[in-house]
């Protein structure tokens, strides 16, 4: 008989929601789980995306990020902070082909966080072990958070959704807010860009690649990696270390963290 999976599921919760939730879980005497181990953070908008890719490096099947309602972060813009982030980890997730629900954002039930916990827990126990809707194994996921880290922790990424709440919500250096659809498109579009730079440092971590070598390997023509080329080597995150049958050969020069 097939063994029943047990989802692994990482939770953080804002330690101001820890406070209320506690204060509520007394009150009500509800029954706290043994197997729910929330880490307290001071805020939501402090799990960035390093936290989550450790996360699931350490074999998490999802992550789940609990913050205050909107407009009642002790921090004013945290959780909103928060909602950037995740809204940006989850792009990244789904460009992988790996199910963006495998990172959620609760802002609503601040005082209910074993129920947000344990519905949670049943979805993604319906979902199965992580990796399974791309056909991978878990140990298998390696490359898919050297690459993500590589993506959102780009310092242009960073500071596009470091700074999209201000840009959209408050002003620009023009004085105005800029449309959030707007925005959202040019984030997406810098995403994918970034994307394809991390694949590309990624497969020449160790060894030097052409051009052609590297199309083949992740999926796009050989023009757009060597547009995606000319912009590493602009950065000097790339260089160019020799020649094979005329075709260039290239190494990254920045690594994963």
């Amino acid at each position: 008989m097939k063994n029943e999976f047990n989802p692994l599921i990482v939770p953080f919760v804002c330690d101001w929601c820890s406070l209320q939730a506690a204060d509520f879980i007394g009150l009500t005497r509800l029954f706290f789980p043994k197997k729910a181990n929330f880490i307290r953070v001071t805020c939501s908008g402090r799990v960035n995306p390093e936290l989550i890719t450790y996360s699931f490096r350490k074999g998490a099947d999802g992550v789940l990020i609990m913050g205050c309602r909107k407009g009642d972060c002790n921090y004013r813009t945290g959780n909103y902070q928060a909602e950037r982030v995740v809204k940006a980890y989850r792009y990244v997730l789904s460009m992988f082909g790996i199910n963006p629900d495998r990172v959620r954002l609760n802002l609503e039930s601040d005082t209910e966080i074993l129920h947000v916990y344990e519905e949670y827990r049943d979805y993604v126990k319906k979902l199965g072990p992580i990796g399974e809707e791309i056909g991978k194994k878990k140990e298998e996921l390696g490359y898919i958070w050297e690459i993500i880290d590589l993506t959102l922790l780009d310092e242009d990424i960073k500071w596009l959704v470091g700074r999209e709440w201000t840009l959209v919500t408050l002003e620009n250096v023009y004085g105005e807010p800029y449309p959030e659809e707007d925005f959202q498109k040019i984030l997406e579009r810098r995403l994918e860009d970034q994307f394809l730079i991390a694949q590309i440092a990624y497969y020449t971590k160790d060894k030097p690649m052409t051009p052609v070598e590297l199309s083949k390997v992740i999926g796009k023509s050989p023009r757009e990696i060597f547009s995606a080329i000319v912009e590493m080597k602009r950065k000097a995150k790339i260089e160019l270390v020799g020649w094979e049958d005329r075709a260039p050969k290239y190494q990254a020069t920045i690594k994963a963290r």
